[in-house]
């Protein structure tokens, strides 16, 4: 056996026995106990990364932060839209860019967390499945569920997110919106906003990084471009949506720390589950439009080529 693949099969087991205890005893703040109108999550965003460009956006004074219920996507949406928080689920409006969305619709494997349990034995453990207990709410409980497909782009951008916050805003027809991005997460669209014109490092930064194509400090400079692709668009939501918006993220993502890269489920590093907090008191200035029309709750399974564009292959 490959030691790539010996090490798949070890943190299978790790992975069973976490999921196994944090189902029945969460770790983190789960976001329906904050207030809150309008979440805007961002997905692998730090701490440290938002204070880096503090400085660069009017909104993001007085970051705070807060330990998520997930060191993944897919942890973060099993471990928030759950039983004891349906009343208000059942209000919210979820607009996601986000493939591990899909849990939601029960389409996907409750043990595929890409590509380290790709080929591992947990893929196929439906029989320990009832071990794990299973919190979450399904799709049909939420009062909206719009997800969005990235089409050629490999990865939902901001803007088709954006404008679908601003309008279900003004419809007055939520209680709650969650926006779920997908950056600052790999692609890095930092040289480019066209996939296909992207360098590989910014493509696969951390594959770079051990290859020695590029060092931590310009992988890290790229994630930080991608960071402020997303923040230039939230702030057309500040600008365009009445009452308080959070900014947070559903994990963040490691650089090396401790010999670690990426995110995984089950790791407890800070800059894994510490994630930022900022609150923003907002009034819709109208200066932007969205024409775009909600097509519902219609959900299709991303391609091993989006995953692997994310990273997750």
């Amino acid at each position: 056996m490959k030691k790539n693949q010996l090490m798949r099969e070890v943190y299978a087991g790790y992975l069973l026995l976490w999921l196994i205890v944090t189902s029945r005893y969460p770790l983190g703040t789960n976001v329906y106990e904050e207030d809150w109108d309008v979440l805007l999550v961002l997905d692998t965003c730090r701490v440290d990364a938002l204070q880096e460009v503090e400085d660069e956006y009017d909104f993001l004074g007085n970051i705070g932060s807060i330990w998520s219920v997930g060191s993944t996507s897919k942890e973060w949406v099993e471990q928030t839209f759950i039983d004891k928080f349906h009343q208000g689920i059942s209000n919210t409006a979820y607009i996601t860019g986000n493939p591990f969305s899909d849990t939601l619709a029960g389409d996907r494997n409750q043990f595929d967390y890409g590509a380290t349990t790709r080929g591992a034995w947990i893929e196929n453990a439906e029989r320990l499945a009832g071990l794990v207990k299973s919190n979450i709410v399904s799709d049909t409980h939420i009062g909206h569920v719009e997800f969005l497909q990235p089409g050629d782009s490999k990865t939902v951008k901001p803007r088709p997110i954006t404008d679908h916050v601003i309008k279900a805003a003004r419809s007055n027809d939520f209680d709650r919106i969650i926006a779920h991005y997908m950056q600052p997460h790999t692609p890095y669209y930092s040289s480019s906003k066209i996939y296909d014109e992207l360098a590989e490092y910014e493509k696969y930064p951390f594959r770079a990084i051990r290859r020695g194509d590029k060092n931590k400090n310009e992988v890290w400079e790229a994630y930080i471009d991608n960071l402020r692709y997303v923040l230039n668009d939230i702030q057309l939501i500040v600008d365009n949506v009445d009452g308080e918006v959070i900014i947070t993220a559903d994990h963040g993502e490691l650089f090396g720390e401790c010999g670690m890269f990426y995110h995984h489920a089950g790791n407890i590093h800070p800059h894994l589950r510490k994630v930022p907090w900022v609150k923003i008191e907002t009034n819709d200035r109208r200066t932007y439009e969205s024409d775009v029309e909600f097509r519902g709750k219609s959900v299709e399974r991303m391609t091993d080529e989006q995953l692997e564009a994310l990273g997750y292959l």
